[in-house]
């Protein structure tokens, strides 16, 4: 198990990592920049609306990517990702097993959405 959350956590750091990474930016134009974006009805302030939307925004930005990342590791198309396909990524090799739930040799985006969702309980 601690394995299982080691591996999401790690893949949940691969895939938020570069959005919240950008958040934290001391640039005081990105700070305004991203706060404009937020405040929709420009009252000056950033309501849980106003937020909600700007996170669905990310993550849906992040899923896109995911879902990018995952097609093109899967060389062959056939929607899973075998040994051979994951030594293109040091991190699915290195917890290839740990994430292969089911244990049929390949990494399915079942398997990684569960992964991911799994790294997003351990990051509330």
């Amino acid at each position: 198990m601690k394995k299982t959350l080691a591996v999401a956590a790690t893949l949940l750091a691969i895939a938020f990592g570069p959005a919240l990474s950008q958040e934290k930016s001391d640039d005081k134009e990105t700070i305004n920049k991203a706060f404009a974006g937020m405040d929709t009805n420009k009252d000056g302030k950033i309501d849980r609306a106003e937020l909600g939307v700007y996170m669905q925004a990310i993550i849906d930005k992040q899923r896109e990517d995911f879902d990018a990342g995952f097609e093109e590791v899967d060389v062959n198309k056939d929607g899973k990702i075998d040994r051979q396909e994951a030594k293109a990524n040091t991190i699915l090799v290195t917890y290839f097993d740990a994430l292969d739930t089911d244990k049929d040799g390949f990494l399915s985006k079942a398997e990684m959405d569960h992964a991911l969702a799994e790294a997003a309980k351990l990051k509330n």
